[in-house]
């Protein structure tokens, strides 16, 4: 008698229950693979450690202790310590480093110690007494050597530990981007758990998207200020930043108008109280050369006043023929405490990427006999003469004072100048012939633009009483306007090439001529009030929501005297939000969110109309846990996301701007669970990733959005080895997805289908003493080749094996 055969549906879905429970029971059984002072013996040690500055002694003390020191460069400024020269334990040696400092360490639940100031300064025993103390909520990532951070304000406006936010958070810290050599915000986003780079362009391009949960991320927040022409952050360099929070999943609280996929929050690096400085310099494959200077230091003699400089500089080729790029970076800031309660912060910001034989497109990925076509990843389907220039000059300011009462107020203000100019000369659209090598076509077009944008935040946050408990609220406004005057040309000048087989990029230079200008123009003004009730110690409420009043015109004149007005505006536009917690235990916090979906669009139909505005419902459940006092995170998360007027590509058809012409898809619906794990397992030993499992669907139940993966795992670690060896930090990761497709490929409208692959990566760093370091980045070290899109009838090659050797020196 034959086995059932179970429906293929009900198998996926069962497969799906099954990789959630394995998953959710491995970070359940995380705690069990780590042993903490109290479960071993106290051993003691030898230490020759020179007197000197107090934050250089404890960093040597913790390398050869192998143990994690917490502190802020704040608290060591101006401090010495007499040096240590025994054999002691960690208490006594930590005791010593400390006398006379007028701090000490306490002991934490992850084996780490915790620096702060000594509740009885006189104290001069170095045997230190237990002591609870609450963990501290400077998010601050620099210097700590974590994969994760203490708090997130990224999805409520108020400052929450990663466990009581009640919506997926990852955040990407100074370490991490360090170790993995992180300094684009796209190889942020590879290394993001349930992230998915749409590649329509290489590195400079500005056409590649970032995906999550299905949908496309275009809400960009600057230190927490919304800032509405994300397009000018998607060149930004990493090095002006401390970190990254990205939210997975609906922000209409923070952002009013945007998309469901999510959030992408850069946080600025701050100046610090006592001097560091230090020289990177990088170099790599394909004549990659890098160099970078960040100076902090304070400006008088209290530290109340006190500055940051970090200059870049980038010269590299590409595994792409006669592809080459240039950047230029200037960061500046300043902060003073204008008073004990009151902190005033400035700064300047100007970024320069230009790049020569551009190749703004990709490979034809198929035959005019249905073939499918095999290049070298080298092959440059850019013209000799394509460029793109991207020049952006910002400035920031913030005011913030503390009151009695414990409210904080704050005013932020972003301001940007930008500057795009982009030659096009790519692509392999046509029919191609096999054997002739004939048939391809060149886009030919240019584009540019000097978008001006202003944004502003006023907010106020602090405790409130009500029915005899404490309670938080967060209440503010923001406004941002964005305006340009761009010149329109011929879209588009199609060039032919004779034979693409040994094609160099010489064809001829079209001339395309100014047909007209545009006067673009948006402004979002928003009034936002989140509320977390606290009915007991164990749960909390989030109740709020945010009204926005949104408009976007765009007025079209032609060299010929004609005009033409495109407009669109909402009033009054609710974005309810509503989420809760509770606390199972010390450890661990369930959690559920749901918040309404409302994003103007800009894609376009083929007659040139805006596309209705994007409306939904977004729900998301998990637990979290908060390990070794929040020194590592988990998380397991199902979301659902159910949505209307969805952007679907119209086949090949254009809109009448020249870009992709879309239709609105009503009743789509996207749905899966996230599973992610970051920061630090054992002593020393730090990991970040985690594990998405995502279906979208139209209301027929037919697949949309496969260009990107229904699985997506990613994980990275890192390891500082004991004793000895404690100077070596190994590590490695991979990056592992399912298959990803596109329907109506080339003549015969076939599908064309990128399989599963992995990419594994790979580091090293070795301290040579406590100013310099060298490290070595080795990544796709098997050299996988994979295209990482299929869409619009054109490939783009994934990177191919490559190395970075950096060498770094801090004063």
């Amino acid at each position: 008698m034959s086995s059932p055969v179970l429906p293929a549906s009900l198998q996926r879905k069962l497969s799906s229950i099954a990789v959630a429970q394995v998953l959710s029971t491995l970070l359940l059984l995380v705690p069990a693979l780590y042993v903490t002072p109290a479960q071993a013996d106290t051993p003691t040690k030898s230490y020759q450690i020179a007197p000197g500055p107090l934050k250089q002694a404890l960093n040597q003390f913790g390398r050869d202790a192998q143990v994690m020191i917490s502190f802020s460069s704040e608290l060591t400024a101006g401090l010495t310590s007499p040096g240590l020269n025994d054999n002691v334990s960690l208490q006594d040696g930590l005791g010593k480093l400390l006398q006379g400092t007028g701090l000490e360490a306490v002991e934490q639940a992850n084996g780490g110690f915790l620096l702060r100031k000594a509740a009885n300064p006189s104290h001069t025993s170095s045997t230190l007494e237990e002591v609870t103390v609450k963990a501290s909520k400077d998010a601050t990532s620099e210097n700590t050597g974590s994969y994760t951070t203490s708090a997130t304000a990224a999805a409520t406006k108020l400052p929450l530990s990663l466990r009581h936010t009640p919506q997926s958070v990852s955040v990407i810290t100074r370490s991490r981007m360090d170790d993995q050599n992180l300094t684009q915000l796209q190889d942020v986003l590879e290394q993001t758990v349930g992230i998915s780079v749409v590649q329509s362009g290489y590195v400079g391009a500005n056409w590649n998207t970032f995906q999550s949960r299905g949908f496309t991320i275009s809400n960009y927040l600057v230190d927490g200020v919304p800032m509405r022409n994300g397009f000018e952050l998607m060149t930004s360099d990493m090095s002006f930043y401390d970190r990254l929070e990205i939210v997975r999943g609906a922000t209409g609280l923070m952002q009013g108008v945007g998309s469901p996929a999510g959030s992408i929050n850069f946080v600025r690096k701050k100046p610090t109280r006592d001097f560091q400085a230090s020289v990177t310099g990088q170099l790599g494959s394909w004549d990659n050369y890098r160099g970078m200077l960040d100076i902090s230091t304070p400006l008088n003699e209290d530290g109340s006043v006190r500055g940051r400089v970090v200059a870049v500089k980038q010269d590299s080729g590409s595994y792409i023929e006669r592809f080459g790029l240039q950047r230029e970076m200037l960061y500046g800031i300043v902060e003073a405490d204008i008073s004990p309660d009151t902190l005033f912060t400035a700064g300047l910001e100007y970024q320069n990427h230009e790049t020569h034989d551009s190749p703004e497109a990709g490979l034809p990925l198929v035959f005019s006999n249905g073939a499918h076509t095999q290049w070298k990843r080298s092959k440059n389907p850019g013209a000799e003469w394509a460029y793109s220039e991207n020049e952006k000059l910002g400035f920031f300011t913030s005011l913030e004072h503390s009151f009695a009462n414990q409210w904080r107020g704050k005013i932020q203000f972003n301001h940007s100048r930008n500057r795009y100019d982009s030659m096009i000369g790519a692509g392999g659209s046509g029919s191609l012939n096999a054997v002739t090598g004939s048939g391809v076509t060149l886009w030919g077009g240019r584009w540019q633009a000097k978008p001006v944008q202003n944004a502003v935040d006023i907010s106020a946050r602090g405790p409130f009483t009500f029915a005899g408990r404490e309670h938080e609220l967060v209440v503010g406004v923001n406004y941002s306007y964005t305006d340009y005057k761009a010149p329109n040309y011929r879209i588009w000048d199609f060039i032919p090439v004779s034979n693409y087989y040994n094609w160099n990029g010489a064809v001829r230079n079209p001339d395309i001529p100014v047909t007209g200008h545009n006067d673009f123009m948006e402004r979002q003004l928003g009034a936002y009030l989140t509320a977390r009730f606290k009915p007991t110690d164990q749960w909390a409420i989030l109740a709020g929501g945010r009204v926005i009043h949104w408009h976007r015109s765009t007025d079209t004149y032609g060299v010929n005297g004609s005009y033409a007005h495109a407009g669109r505006a909402e009033t009054g536009v609710f974005t309810p939000y509503l989420a809760t917690t509770y606390d199972l235990n010390s450890q661990a916090s369930l959690y559920a969110s749901y918040t309404k979906i409302f994003s103007p669009q800009t894609s376009m139909d083929v007659n040139g109309n805006y596309l209705d505005p994007l409306e939904g419902h977004s729900y998301e459940a998990g637990i979290k846990h908060e390990l070794y006092g929040g020194r590592l995170n988990t998380s397991l998360a199902v979301f659902r996301v159910e949505q209307d007027n969805e952007a679907v590509r119209d086949g090949t058809r254009l809109a009448p701007n020249g870009g992709a012409a879309y239709t609105a898809e009503k009743g789509t619906l996207s749905r899966g669970f996230e599973a992610e794990i970051n920061g630090e397992v054992a002593p020393g030993w730090q990991v970040g990733g985690g594990y998405t499992f995502r279906i979208s669907q139209k209301a027929n139940g037919d697949k949309i959005q496969t260009v990107t993966p229904q699985n997506l795992f990613k994980l990275f670690t890192s390891y500082r080895l004991p004793g000895e060896w404690n100077k070596l930090v190994l590590g490695g990761g991979v990056n592992w997805q399912s298959r990803i497709y596109t329907n109506d490929t080339g003549p015969a409208a076939q599908r064309f289908t990128q399989g599963s692959y992995a990419v594994v990566n790979l580091m090293a760093r070795y301290q040579w003493n406590d100013h310099f370091y060298t490290a070595l980045n080795l990544n796709n070290l098997f050299d996988k080749t994979y295209y990482t899109n299929t869409g619009a009838n054109m490939g783009f090659y994934g990177t191919p094996r490559n190395a970075m050797l950096t060498f770094n020196y801090q004063f």
